[in-house]
């Protein structure tokens, strides 16, 4: 290090209340390092500068005083000097534009742990560095608060501002989960009551009195009717190559599906009657579904005028990215009731599913028992360990830091098997009934689909297809199925390639085909969904109560889409 003998300076001190808690950065600290280097180094203190305030940018109001300062007095001044370079900032390129406009004013910036000489271009370079490793970290640690916070979205729990009608909380473990608000929340749920009568516009119920508390705008009025959050569900956007998702939530719900579809039917309704881009959305409801099977991409929709001044209606790959991909919408939706007709199973087998159903579940009562038995002896085995090892620390046979490092792998143990109990107590509740109407919802999807309005239509893709479907202007490419519908179609092919290969009876098969009920969230996920159906196609007359068409289908069997399209 040069001769500092004689040299002034001014200290620059910052603090965060982050680094205050994870690095014990206080400024006292910082105080005492600065002011011993400067007197071992004969260095002549000008001023000193502190402040708590981040470093994400020099926006800092001690900041602003000290560069007013520093221009004021730069010919008294050699250097600005810090703890350590993420003292001074966390933003690389900004900093380096920093440090050159001190160096114009002849005041170098340097740090005391980590002095740069900067005639030496390999110590500039570690400058660089120095000063790009907080910037690297802030941005892992935020994907990481990302990527945690997404797997709590992911798991259920709610873990972002609730909305009207919610407070933030906390169950029983701890962990992030949002309250039903004792005085909002029943004024959200009669919101939803009083708009699904269809007797009111937006404007009117914004300007009742009894809805005065929950101080709506229009905006806010309308993402508050759309928005799932109020009939137990979360929403996880899309992640790179991971597609939205749509999950069952940990919170109480305000809203019944039956009162939130109904609004969601009306507010499409209105929509339409205001928009002429809604009948280019009825008339394109595959938008958002289709992808194309030359390039791979998604596949967007638009309107061509004739000279007769005709509309002809396309689907289209994205033009700007090369692809010329495009065919006619009618032939699209023409092929995919072609689809969901092939899709049709014989009834026979569909009563003989039925019937295994029947069979699996008087025995399955007895197995979900045994599992929950299980994972409380489990949980009583995980907490008797924990205990133990408090023991041992009261004990001083193990550290402070032994036991923190293994409290933490058994409280997450803990927390999984208690999840697991959750699951079970929960899981195959009134999954019968669920699977038994996706069973009549594949024998009657193509009279279902021909006759619903678009958010119907939207609702039946999501729930049957895993990703968007691709149509090559002639055929589509065989699909991929989400869990419900994939479990549905797997064991109907399993009875009915069994009954030709044995030529036994169908009484006889339904003993052969074990039944077991896969056991994760995404398949209990999409069962939900697709008996969420049930009530929408009732409440537009299009099913009655049971679940079956009003309308009466083709009773034609076709052979199954994955065997035989």
């Amino acid at each position: 290090m040069i001769n500092l003998n004689g040299k002034s300076a001014i200290l620059y001190r910052r603090v965060s209340t982050a680094d205050q808690k994870e690095f014990g950065n206080s400024l006292n600290a910082q105080q005492s390092s600065l002011r011993d280097f400067c007197d071992k180094n004969s260095i002549n203190i000008v001023k000193e500068f502190q402040e708590d305030y981040s470093a994400k940018n020099f926006n800092r109001p001690e900041w602003k005083r000290l560069n007013d300062f520093a221009k004021k007095n730069k010919n008294g001044i050699d250097y600005l000097l810090v703890v350590d370079w993420d003292r001074f900032s966390r933003n690389v390129f900004e900093a380096l534009g920093v440090i050159n406009d001190f160096k114009e004013r002849g005041i170098e910036v340097n740090c005391i742990g980590k002095w740069i000489n900067y005639n030496d271009p390999a110590q500039i370079m570690m400058q660089l560095m120095y000063l790009g490793m907080p910037e690297v970290d802030n941005k892992i640690r935020s994907q990481k608060v990302q990527m945690g916070m997404r797997q709590g979205l992911k798991e259920g729990r709610y873990n972002v501002k609730p909305p009207i009608g919610y407070l933030p909380g906390k169950d029983e473990l701890g962990k992030t989960l949002i309250q039903l608000d004792p005085v909002k929340a029943p004024l959200i749920e009669e919101l939803f009551a009083t708009f699904s009568l269809g007797l009111y516009s937006q404007n009117e119920i914004i300007k009742m009195e009894k809805f005065k508390l929950l101080k709506l705008s229009k905006s806010t009025l309308s993402r508050t009717l759309k928005n799932i959050l109020y009939v137990g569900e979360v929403r996880v956007n899309s992640s790179g190559e991971e597609a939205e998702q749509i999950v069952k939530g940990l919170h109480k719900p305000i809203v019944s599906k039956e009162i939130f579809n109904k609004v969601q039917r009306l507010l499409i309704s209105r929509t339409k009657n205001n928009s002429k881009r809604n009948k280019m959305r009825d008339d394109m409801y595959l938008r958002g579904h289709l992808k194309c099977a030359k390039c791979g991409g998604n596949l967007t929709g638009s309107a061509s005028t004739s000279k007769t001044g005709a509309k002809h209606y396309y689907y289209h790959c994205n033009r700007a990215k090369g692809c010329k991909e495009s065919f006619k919408v009618e032939d699209a939706h023409n092929e995919l009731i072609e689809v969901f007709r092939a899709m049709k199973p014989p009834v026979e087998v569909c009563d003989l599913f039925e019937l295994t159903l029947e069979d699996h579940y008087k025995t399955s009562k007895q197995s979900q028992y045994n599992d929950i038995k299980r994972v409380k002896i489990e949980i009583e085995r995980i907490e008797i360990k924990k205990g133990k090892l408090l023991d041992k620390l009261l004990d001083d046979v193990i550290t402070n830091k032994d036991y923190t490092n293994h409290t933490k792998a058994i409280n997450k143990e803990l927390t999984e098997k208690r999840n697991e109990l959750l699951n079970l107590n929960d899981y195959k509740k009134d999954l019968s009934e669920y699977i038994n109407y996706g069973l009549k919802l594949i024998q009657n999807l193509e009279t279902f689909f021909e006759n619903s309005d678009v958010l119907i239509k939207n609702k039946l893709m999501s729930s049957i297809f895993e990703d968007k479907i691709e149509f090559d202007g002639v055929k589509y490419r065989t699909p991929k199925f989400k869990d419900g519908f994939e479990f549905i179609y797997q064991k109907i092919n399993e009875l009915e390639g069994l009954k030709k290969e044995t030529g036994n009876s169908f009484s006889d098969v339904s003993r052969l085909v074990p039944l077991t009920i896969p056991f994760s969230n995404s398949f209990y996920q999409n069962l939900t969904d697709i008996y969420s159906l049930k009530e929408l196609l009732y409440s537009e007359g299009i099913a009655d109560i049971n679940g079956l068409p009003l309308i009466k289908p083709d009773n034609t069997v076709h052979s199954l889409l994955p065997n035989g399209y």
